[in-house]
């Protein structure tokens, strides 16, 4: 907006100089051609220099022998002198119909405008009347008359008529602009409304009402999109929890008798380790769609945060406990590593969440690496921010995996890691985040940074 706001009164100010530049544009052209054509019109001086270069002598009026005839009268076409009785007593170059007798008015007359259309100019000497007549054409030649108090009046006002001219010109273009700025700045706040999620109707008046109307469609192309966007969501989370509690009654059922044909000892050894396979494999079907339907949920905002103050080292502990109780943990090795101030540290969280996430991690490492690895569970503190890290000395990341963890580039010959995203998602959902790398010397690493209590409320 503010940008926008800028732009608009560069705008102004843009025209406002335009409108200088062209008054001074004006004023400078009206200079250079007074003084251009100026110095090469002034034919009253001209005139009495070559009247004045006309002196009589004993064989009759003659030009002054410091130059020819011709070079005085260059520029001019004829000259010509009249007596007092308007008798022709010198010629240069006079046309024959020119060379007549003239009387008082007739004198008179070309003085003021034309002989016979040349321009001519006269001079009063003591040898009579001298007249030059320079080409056809090439003067404009009338005498304006106009009351002196007139001319008095506008000589004396010409630099604040052209000052109230000049304020008016760019009080207009304010005026205009300011009233053009506010449609604009109406659609730019639109826009800015736009971008933030919601929705605009502007006024469509104006010179500016194509581009409101253009801003009002669009509106309304994205609120529609939102609502398909929105219903769409809406059907996949249904879906995903109506086949989850579809699939979870016969589930429990197939675990159930599965463990009691793992239990049963009347039955062949064979038998029961299909069992104990069914078993396990129903367990991470089971594992796979409680991941699906948290992920749908955290990635629409349908998941809940019921967060709480939550000490790290006791549910750091308890998570650990409960993973070596399970069946993953009989080929594990575990390890904690809790320092004394990640272990007092608090957390502002959802302690279910979270545990979720760790969960994953300690799974993930024990079923992708044979039996015998080991696992670390370790937390530290680092400037209000606690790093809970899970790391194995099993096989690591698959290249793939990796790539896609990293860079969150999947593709069809992607390897599943909805688990391992259900933790990215807690994690951003906490104000954290998570990076997953190989473990050194050899082994995976997965490394998630949340935010204590003090830095979370921030």
């Amino acid at each position: 907006m503010k940008t926008f706001t800028r732009m608009i009164r560069r705008y102004v100010l843009a025209t406002a100089a335009v409108v200088l530049l062209v008054v001074g544009l004006l004023l400078g052209l009206t200079v250079y051609l007074g003084l251009h054509y100026g110095e090469t019109s002034d034919d009253r001086a001209r005139i009495g220099t070559l009247a004045e270069a006309l002196t009589p002598t004993a064989d009759g009026l003659q030009f002054d022998p410091t130059q020819t005839p011709a070079q005085w009268m260059q520029g001019y076409d004829w000259a010509m002198v009249l007596d007092g009785n308007g008798t022709v007593i010198w010629q240069y170059d006079l046309p024959q119909n020119l060379n007549k007798h003239y009387t008082a008015s007739e004198i008179a007359s070309f003085s003021r405008w034309y002989l016979d259309d040349w321009p001519v100019f006269c001079w009063t000497a003591d040898y009579g009347l001298f007249v030059a007549a320079q080409p056809r054409g090439s003067v404009w030649k009338y005498n304006i008359y106009s009351s002196a108090a007139l001319m008095y009046a506008a000589a004396a006002g010409l630099l604040p008529t052209l000052g109230v001219l000049l304020a008016a010109v760019v009080g207009c273009c304010v005026f205009f602009s300011w009233r053009g700025a506010r449609q604009l700045r109406a659609i730019a706040a639109g826009l800015d409304t736009i971008a933030d999620g919601g929705t605009v109707e502007l006024p469509t008046t104006g010179y500016a009402g194509e581009l409101a109307d253009a801003v009002n469609r669009a509106s309304e192309q994205l609120r529609r999109r939102k609502e398909i966007i929105a219903r769409l969501a809406d059907a996949r989370t249904n879906w995903i929890a109506g086949v989850s509690h579809d699939v979870r009654t016969p589930l429990v059922l197939i675990l159930g008798w599965a463990e009691q044909l793992e239990q049963d000892a009347a039955l062949p050894a064979a038998v029961r380790q299909k069992a104990g396979n069914i078993r396990t494999q129903s367990e991470k079907l089971r594992a796979l769609i409680e991941d699906l339907n948290l992920t749908s949920k955290l990635q629409y905002g349908a998941q809940p945060l019921r967060r709480q103050p939550v000490q790290a080292g006791p549910l750091l502990r308890r998570l650990a406990a409960e993973f070596c109780e399970s069946p993953l943990a009989a080929g594990c090795d575990m390890a904690v590593e809790l320092p004394p101030d990640a272990d007092k540290a608090v957390l502002h969280a959802d302690a279910a969440l979270l545990g979720r996430a760790v969960e994953n991690l300690l799974n993930n490492a024990a079923r992708h690496n044979a039996p015998g690895v080991h696992i670390t569970l370790a937390a530290v503190l680092r400037e209000n921010a606690l790093e809970l890290t899970v790391a194995d000395d099993g096989a690591g990341y698959p290249a793939a995996v990796l790539h896609a963890l990293q860079t969150g580039e999947t593709g069809a010959n992607t390897p599943h890691i909805l688990g391992l995203h259900v933790v990215e998602q807690i994690a951003q959902a906490h104000g954290g985040s998570v990076q997953f790398m190989q473990n050194a010397p050899q082994g995976a690493k997965a490394v998630v940074t949340l935010p204590t209590e003090n830095q979370a409320h921030r």
